[in-house]
């Protein structure tokens, strides 16, 4: 076979046949939520790390009376088992997302369920400290009360106290799930269109696959 034939040849194929792939674009495009997500998770994190500092000094501040300070920073080392805990599987979280490449769908997928993970975990986090928050709440009742010398009915400081513990519990637990829906929801959607479109692509693609082979088949039955 000449030069010319050659030449005919390859004119002669098919440019249908030929496909490329939008799976790197669709992998790339988790690159734009996913750097939006780590730059909020950092600040959260000095956020979280300084408010937990700041926690040290809230007997100081609300002039909790001394002889609770003992009972006080016991709950406070408590909370701070808790939340290096936390903190450490956050910045591990962290650093998955720093070291995503967006080479692979699975890789993707995985940061997506660890996101979801991440989520609950929030959530878990925020609700064990939680009774640590109420325990302070009710130093500082008591504390308040050792300052007043007028008599207070034992009755109705229970009931104002249980009323008051209810209500700052649904307070906290309705602003933890907004937190998380406003600061998290969003890139876990983002994420969960980008998978959607994957799938439908290479469903796409095996159908055109199948199609394909199809076509060789018929064509080679003509031979």
């Amino acid at each position: 076979m000449n030069l010319d034939e050659l030449k005919t040849a390859w004119n002669s194929e098919s440019t249908n046949d030929v496909r490329i792939p939008s799976k790197i674009k669709q992998l790339g495009q988790a690159k734009h939520p996913l750097d939006k997500l780590k730059r909020k998770m950092k600040g959260e994190f000095y956020l979280q790390s300084f408010c937990i500092l700041f926690v040290a000094f809230i007997p100081k501040l609300l002039n909790i009376d001394p002889s609770l300070y003992v009972l006080y920073y016991a709950f406070y080392a408590l909370s701070l088992a808790i939340s290096a805990y936390y903190l450490n599987l956050f910045r591990l979280f962290y650093n998955k997302i720093n070291h995503y490449t967006a080479d692979t769908k699975d890789s993707l997928l995985e940061i997506y369920y660890e996101l979801k993970i991440n989520i609950e975990r929030y959530h878990a986090f925020s609700f064990l400290l939680l009774p640590i928050a109420l325990v302070t709440l009710g130093m500082y009742r008591y504390s308040m009360r050792l300052q007043f010398t007028e008599f207070t009915d034992p009755d109705q400081s229970v009931i104002s106290f249980t009323i008051l513990t209810l209500t700052v519990s649904i307070i906290t637990i309705l602003i933890v799930l907004a937190w998380t829906r406003y600061f998290y929801s969003p890139y876990l959607l983002q994420l969960k269109k980008i998978l959607d479109e994957l799938k439908e692509e290479e469903l796409k693609e095996n159908e055109f696959s199948i199609n394909h082979s199809n076509e060789n088949i018929q064509k080679d039955g003509r031979q």
